[in-house]
């Protein structure tokens, strides 16, 4: 028996694409990470960037703050701004990881969003403008290995040999780093980088620490990794390192996709399907569009070609309907051989990412959680709702199909 959501037509309006947040499924996956976390006395803060990958900021930022969230991470200035406006207390701590940029210094203090600084250069500009403008904290980021953001060892030498000069007019709230690599049961590269930063550390002022230790359910029951913070990424809207690492078997997706489906046709064993005839058939086929496509955010590493079977899907009215062809900049072709006529004739729309398609399959397929963040993203094809709004406007309409 396959449960899928029945999304009434008058839901599109002039949109041929509807996102649905799930605030209460954040809320659940929140509790679970916290619960975990409480173990080994460590803080859960949560990873607010990309609209929370990709869902609702607006409608989910307050449910966390109501759960007793506390401490909220963003990539960027512009998110911390936002997340600001929308938790506007003195008690939600803000941190944004991209760098104390050029340009931002006001920004930090007028809106009381705290900076991880990258880099000596940072540290300086910092220290600098806090001596003119008054003291403040910061957050140590040290590079331990994946040579992105963050202090290489050359620096956090530089910095420990003159601390009290660089660091003379701000407060050091916490260090933290990233781990690079936590998608398979080898986690000798974590424990080198945890080595690698409690020397950076070796004569250094203490202070809590902080690692992206968060997504992996092996990490987050070892005392030795949590540390005195962690920080909830992809875990929040149900995602984890790999389809097989999901912090636990009840966390729950958080946001669906829904398309328009039209135009059905017929299509013959051996005809091509799609851009450069890339997809055969091979069958005598039932085919339909789905009006999202590569423009929207679904990846076009999703199409299912000849020499590239990959397995992505999308369903109809719960039953799953293969991709095939390329991707298209605003459609998408599916194959609804198996969706019986008396189904198909009334359906309006394909689920996308839903109950019946598991956004953590998508992503294993493609490689990341990047349809997340690509879907996710501001689009005047999208109407976007929560979950409490859609069932109201839905008028109970869920329904179960056999």
């Amino acid at each position: 028996m396959n449960y899928y959501r029945k999304i009434p037509l008058k839901a599109f309006g002039e949109h041929s694409i509807i996102k649905i947040t799930k605030t209460e499924s954040i809320r659940h996956n929140y509790r679970l990470f916290s619960d975990m976390l409480a173990k080994t006395n460590t803080i859960c803060a949560c990873v607010m960037k990309s609209s929370i990958h990709g869902t609702d900021i607006r409608a989910s930022a307050p449910v966390l703050y109501d759960e007793g969230c506390r401490h909220y991470f963003v990539e960027d200035l512009s998110e911390g701004i936002i997340l600001r406006k929308l938790l506007p207390y003195s008690d939600a701590i803000i941190y944004e990881t991209g760098g104390f940029l050029r340009g931002e210094e006001n920004y930090f203090n007028d809106y009381n969003i705290t900076p991880c600084l990258n880099c000596i250069e940072e540290i300086k500009r910092w220290n600098n403008y806090c001596k003119e403008n008054g003291r403040r904290n910061a957050v140590i980021h040290f590079d331990t290995g994946m040579n992105r953001m963050g202090l290489p060892e050359y620096e956090a030498l530089q910095l420990k040999e003159n601390f009290e000069e660089l660091t003379s007019s701000f407060e050091i709230e916490f260090y933290m780093s990233h781990f690079y690599d936590i998608k398979s049961d080898d986690l000798s590269s974590c424990f080198k980088q945890a080595r690698r930063l409690e020397k950076f550390l070796e004569g250094l002022p203490k202070r809590p620490i902080s690692f992206h230790a968060t997504d992996s359910a092996v990490m987050l029951r070892d005392k030795g990794l949590n540390y005195d913070m962690a920080r909830i990424g992809i875990g929040l809207v149900g995602g984890g390192p790999s389809i097989n690492h999901i912090i636990d078997p009840t966390s729950e997706m958080s946001v669906e996709y829904y398309a328009k489906l039209s135009q059905v046709k017929k299509v013959k064993k051996g005809d091509t399907i799609g851009y450069a005839g890339a997809y055969t058939a091979k069958r005598d086929m039932k085919i339909a569009l789905a009006h999202v496509g590569y423009n929207d955010g679904y990846l076009r590493y999703l199409s299912e070609m000849d020499k590239k079977p990959i397995g992505a899907y999308m369903a109809v009215c719960g039953i799953k309907t293969p991709v095939v062809g390329k991707i298209s900049l605003g459609v998408t072709t599916i194959d609804v051989t198996d969706v019986p006529d008396e189904l198909l004739k009334d359906a309006v729309c394909v689920e996308v990412i839903g109950p019946n398609v598991d956004a953590r399959v998508l992503a294993e397929i493609s490689g990341c959680y990047e349809v997340f963040g690509s879907l996710g993203r501001p689009n005047v094809k999208t109407a976007e709702y929560t979950e409490i709004e859609i069932e109201k406007l839905s008028e109970n309409e869920n329904c179960m199909h056999h």
